[in-house]
């Protein structure tokens, strides 16, 4: 461990906690906001553990130079995921603020509210996903052979089959009656874009190496991925002109809301989709960590977009703290993770 470390891993603290203490303080005038802001913070940096740990998942069955050239950026990041546990408490409190159903809303119908969207449920199904989630990123790292290859291919089950039941509690059940069947499977695809595009960010591939291009092949997929769900939804739901679904888009077409659509299309649609059709960029490093950077920025856009505008314009504040203050506490784990095993292996002295 260099010298600087602790330093910067107190930085990392003492920032994380400045904008938690900003955060509180929007608390006190703007409680709503403030908790709103939680939910925009706690959705987008779940995204990146979550999907670098599905990305491990699907290495760990399908094999490839990708995934190992990724590893050192992804295996870090999965390994925070046991800390959305505590991460999603405030999101806990906050339901009863948050989610119109908690507060007995007639837009959900009585039975619905009774036995599935109603706040012990919520936190139930929350939990198991995360607590699922947790176990397969402690486990994985210590399975080899068909031993990890069946944990692979299970924890794909277990994700597929849980990813659109906290999609739907998350963010749709926020403006019941709202509805889409493609929420689950975008929601999936935009976690395994942004572990992507953080691990294209970070690993340290040299510029020269041919495992390059299929990672930007691989981000290509999922950008044309997101692209295609999220058009069609939109196509589908606003030519059906039914005034139950409708309403959602409607609410959002006015600014802020549009001008976060509009930057979101373009960071994780527009501008990667033309980078990323030319072979050399596919092909270059430093470009892919261009790219990677657009698609993380258009991701807290887009998740500012999806959740945000229910609560006005003052989410956006507390969007804005609640990204600064988790992403610092993230760093500031995934560093002191990192240093603890080089304290472990330093000889001691005499010997």
């Amino acid at each position: 461990m260099s010298n600087g470390a602790p330093f910067r891993l107190t930085g990392l603290l003492v920032a994380a906690a400045a904008a938690a203490a900003g955060l509180v303080a929007l608390a006190v005038v703007q409680p709503k906001s403030a908790a709103a802001g939680w939910l925009v913070g706690f959705l987008f940096w779940s995204q990146l553990p979550i999907g670098s740990l599905v990305l491990l998942l699907i290495h760990a069955l399908t094999g490839g130079r990708w995934g190992e050239s990724l590893r050192p950026a992804l295996a870090p990041t999965a390994a925070a995921v046991p800390w959305l546990l505590v991460l999603v408490i405030p999101v806990f409190l906050a339901v009863p603020m948050l989610y119109p159903w908690a507060q007995g809303s007639g837009a959900v119908k009585p039975d619905v509210a009774a036995y599935y969207l109603n706040t012990s449920w919520f936190i139930v199904r929350s939990v198991i996903a995360l607590a699922g989630w947790s176990v397969l990123a402690r486990s994985l790292p210590r399975l080899r052979g068909l031993a990890g290859q069946l944990l692979a291919g299970l924890g794909l089950a277990f994700h597929a089959l849980i990813v659109s039941s906290v999609a739907i509690d998350w963010v749709l059940s926020l403006e019941p009656p709202f509805v889409s069947s493609s929420f689950g499977a975008g929601t999936a695809i935009m976690q395994l874009l942004t572990g992507l595009a953080w691990a294209a960010l970070l690993a340290p591939e040299p510029e020269n190496d041919p495992v390059v291009g299929d990672i930007g092949g691989l981000l290509l997929t999922l950008v044309l991925g997101i692209t295609y769900i999220d058009f069609m939804a939109v196509l589908v739901i606003w030519y059906g002109d039914l005034p139950n679904r409708v309403f959602w888009f409607v609410e959002r077409d006015r600014l802020p809301w549009s001008a976060l659509a509009l930057g979101a299309f373009v960071l994780v649609s527009a501008l990667p989709t033309c980078a990323l059709i030319a072979a050399r960029v596919r092909r270059s490093r430093s470009a892919l960590r261009a790219v990677g950077a657009s698609v993380l920025g258009g991701s807290m856009l887009y998740t500012a977009y999806l959740t945000a505008p229910r609560f006005g314009t003052g989410a956006l504040i507390g969007a804005a703290l609640a990204i600064a203050a988790i992403g610092l506490l993230l760093a500031a784990l995934t560093a002191a993770g990192a240093q603890a095993p080089r304290r472990e292996r330093r000889p001691a002295h005499g010997h």
